[in-house]
């Protein structure tokens, strides 16, 4: 017996295939015109992912007809190839990648798989290409290695502009961290205490101590 839905096993999946067989049937009527069954679809959408369970996340099909094109019909290279591309994506992401992040990694992942067909097509077809075969791969390659590149230089460049920048002014005894300033004590082991916030020009202060003045 199942623990949380007190369902067994085989009934447990007999249900799970009769709720995929009304959602196929319902997406059909729904194509066909069926206003009725177009309202439960809409629905639906508005759920987390209801969009990416009806196709609607693009950059997963394209990576779903790029592991089709790279994989044939080896079953258990695409579903190899699918995992890699699983690991590389949570690697790249991280524990809390904000939304343009995620969507960043997902074009260096799509990118990687890109450069990584391109090798493989142009060292397999090393032994019977002809010249202008050869050229051809090899702009293939050159290409999708100048847009990885580009991918993974700016997810680079987006993580770092959301690192928080750390000024210190020595003279005021100040410390800033991104848009707070807090202020150093002038004595003890140089505890920092209190805060407020940079004026509303958001120019940071200078880290150049101040001259001293005779």
């Amino acid at each position: 017996m199942d623990d949380k839905s007190g369902l067994t096993p085989a009934a447990k999946i007999e249900k799970e295939q009769k709720r995929d067989a009304d959602l196929i049937a319902m997406v059909k009527r729904a194509n066909k015109g069926d206003k009725s069954a177009l309202a439960s679809v809409r629905e639906m959408l508005n759920r987390p992912r209801g969009a990416d369970l009806f196709g609607g996340n693009l950059a997963y099909q394209a990576e779903l007809s790029l592991i089709e094109n790279v994989g044939g019909d080896q079953l258990v290279f695409k579903e190899a190839l699918g995992r890699k591309l699983a690991v590389l994506r949570d690697e790249l992401a991280g524990p809390n990648p904000t939304p343009l992040e995620r969507l960043l990694v997902e074009r260096v992942v799509a990118c990687w798989l890109q450069v990584q067909d391109a090798d493989v097509r142009y060292a397999q077809g090393q032994k019977t290409c002809t010249f202008a075969q050869s050229e051809y791969y090899q702009r293939r390659q050159d290409r999708a290695h100048n847009r990885y590149l580009s991918a993974m230089r700016t997810l680079a460049v987006v993580r770092k502009l959301t690192i928080p920048v750390v000024q210190v002014n020595i003279a005021r005894k100040q410390v800033n961290v991104g848009q707070a300033q807090v202020n150093a004590t002038a004595a003890g082991n140089g505890a920092l205490e209190g805060a407020r916030q940079l004026p509303t020009n958001g120019q940071p202060l200078s880290t150049t101590p101040s001259p001293r003045v005779p």
